[in-house]
């Protein structure tokens, strides 16, 4: 019963320090989103078609994401995260362990 955070929005540390204002721009934006698929899920639903792989009847009919902002996550996410990426190493997908909590932005 882990969560799955299946995706990201991600922005690199080179644009962020380059970038402060659209940064803070862009992670409202996103938050917004977030709120949206929270709140009203029916007006959310059909940007599922064009944006995913999900089309026609179906994108009423899916789950949506649980979208998790960064200053959302739990300790207890961050080490179920930390699990998942580990799975990757142990794969060989990665040939190093990839630390998950450097990578959570802290604003």
């Amino acid at each position: 019963m882990a969560p799955w955070f299946g995706g990201s929005a991600s922005l690199t540390t080179e644009f962020i320090k380059a970038n402060p204002e659209v940064t803070k721009k862009y992670i409202a934006a996103y938050a917004r989103g977030v709120e949206l698929v929270r709140t009203k899920p029916d007006e959310a639903r059909p940007f599922l078609k064009g944006y995913t792989a999900i089309e026609g009847p179906l994108t009423s009919e899916v789950p949506l994401a649980a979208y998790t902002l960064h200053s959302e996550f739990s300790k207890s996410d961050i080490a179920m995260f930390q699990k998942f990426y580990d799975l990757f190493t142990d794969k060989k997908v990665f040939d190093k362990r990839v630390m998950v909590e450097p990578m959570i932005y802290k604003a």
